[in-house]
């Protein structure tokens, strides 16, 4: 019987589709709130408790998980995973960061020009977002009158995809992707933890502040999910009759405190035999690049930019503009930006490498420098 393993080992899969649809969802969720405002109902919210935007990134970091977990496993060292991950993150980030601060900002700004630039909150929002830590999501005077204000609420995900790189990494450096118990005891431990904490905030309001490590555990949950997978794979079959005790399972816990942890299991199973049922079509897509970071990391201030342009926007209208330029800016950035430096990671990590046995041999009290 054909396993996730067997279907890994091969290059073709549907994954770069998966994740483009994925960040096509993100920007239709987001074209209600950014059209209408907080009060607009987002689609699918009403009918599962999560946004279709939500839905999206559960699809996200399942699907990392699992391939981060792989990409870990075949790199030599951590500097050559961390090498790889920050190539694929940061030239995108930085560029729509730049763009957004000393082009979008200053075109859109109510400000005056010289105050805009003065504002140390320019300068933080370009300085926090590419640490990750406390990111800023408006700019002075930009868009502050749009129904909803921002400029790209979209990159608060970033945070905790680069947390859960280095927890994979941290993993990976203690061979627990090879054999033994090791990982079966991280999952034992993460899903303690994980129980007692969604326990806490039910039962208490203790915890109500909260939010980052509540956010943390909603979406960890799908990545440990595909690192599992990844762990496991040469156990899970590619069957879809595996899917559908899981969709029962989700479908007898809906309104359940239970529900969102069975819904996640089941459709991460979804996406896993659909990631794999290859088709020739499908292989063809593949050949055109992953668009799909530029798609998510672009699409939220174009959609900005269009409902301060064009007032009363409605949803589905804020959709087939956006999208064309969305996907524009996406090439763009795989072509030119993402896709290049990914072909440098060798070098960089090569070059990283050099530059810390430098560093070795002459620090004090180490290597050559030592005496």
């Amino acid at each position: 019987m054909t396993t996730l393993g067997d279907l890994a080992s091969r290059r073709n899969n549907n994954f770069n589709l998966i994740r483009m649809l994925a960040a096509t969802a993100v920007l239709i969720s987001h074209s209600y709130p950014l059209a209408l405002g907080s009060s607009a109902v987002e689609p699918l919210s009403n009918w599962i408790g999560l946004t279709l935007g939500e839905l999206a990134v559960v699809t996200f970091f399942c699907v990392s998980g699992f391939f981060i977990s792989l990409s870990r496993d075949r790199a030599p060292s951590n500097l050559d995973f961390f090498s790889a991950r920050f190539l694929r993150i940061y030239p995108g980030l930085t560029l729509v960061l730049l763009l957004s601060v000393f082009v979008v900002g200053p075109i859109f700004t109510t400000l005056g020009m010289l105050d805009y630039f003065r504002a140390g909150a320019t300068y933080s929002y370009l300085s926090n977002n590419l640490m990750l830590f406390s990111m800023k999501f408006q700019l002075p005077g930009v868009f502050e009158n749009n129904p909803w204000p921002g400029i790209n609420g979209s990159l608060w995900t970033l945070f905790y995809e680069v947390t859960l790189y280095v927890l994979v990494g941290g993993l990976g450096a203690f061979a627990f992707y090879e054999r033994g118990l090791r990982f079966a005891g991280f999952l034992v431990i993460y899903a303690a933890i994980y129980i007692v904490f969604k326990l806490l905030m039910a039962n208490t309001t203790l915890l109500a502040d909260f939010h980052r490590m509540q956010f943390f555990f909603n979406w960890s949950l799908p990545f440990v999910l595909g690192m599992s997978f990844y762990r496991y794979r040469q156990h899970i079959q590619h069957r879809f009759v595996w899917f559908l005790p899981l969709a029962a399972l989700a479908a007898w816990s809906y309104q359940k405190p239970f529900f969102f942890e069975s819904f996640v299991l089941a459709w991460t199973y979804l996406i896993f035999y659909l990631g794999f049922a290859t088709h020739p079509w499908i292989d063809r897509y593949n050949q055109l690049g992953d668009y799909s970071y530029g798609v998510y990391i672009y699409a939220f201030p174009v959609q900005e930019i269009l409902a301060h342009q064009i007032s009363g926007i409605s949803p589905v209208m804020m959709m087939l503009l956006a999208f064309p330029v969305v996907l524009i800016a996406a090439m763009l950035s795989w072509h030119f930006i993402e896709k290049p430096a990914m072909s440098r990671r060798h070098i960089f990590a090569a070059q990283l490498a050099a530059r810390v046995e430098g560093l070795k041999a002459y620090w004090p009290g180490t290597g050559k420098g030592a005496a």
